[in-house]
């Protein structure tokens, strides 16, 4: 079993189907991945779908043009939990409208 990797936002990676297809070197779990992304708007080939979590160099598109990760990063900080305006109205809507939705097709609970 692999270890919790939590990235700045908060999401454990490792419960990440981008993360595990990586781990796993699961190309049809990367093809799965893109059919969602596409159903909600995004286009990403599955070949790109490759992250090792937040605190890596390699990961996914979406991921390393990260708001939460650059902030983290500009204020010294591992986690947004380690902000004093925590949770700030930015992290308050990617939770609602992007984390819990994909909760069972993006990010698959322990």
């Amino acid at each position: 079993m692999i270890e919790q990797n939590i990235s700045c936002c908060g999401i454990d990676c490792t419960c990440c189907r981008t993360f595990q297809a990586t781990m796993n070197n699961d190309d049809q779990a990367r093809a799965e991945i893109a059919r969602y992304y596409k159903e909600i708007g995004h286009t990403i080939a599955p070949e790109d779908l490759h992250c090792r979590g937040c605190g890596s160099d390699e990961m996914m598109p979406a991921c390393a043009g990260c708001p939460y990760r650059k902030c983290c990063k500009e204020k010294g900080l591992t986690r947004c939990g380690e902000c004093g305006v925590y949770p700030c109205e930015s992290l308050q809507w990617y939770t609602e409208n992007y984390i819990k939705p994909s909760i069972g097709k993006l990010i698959i609970p322990r």
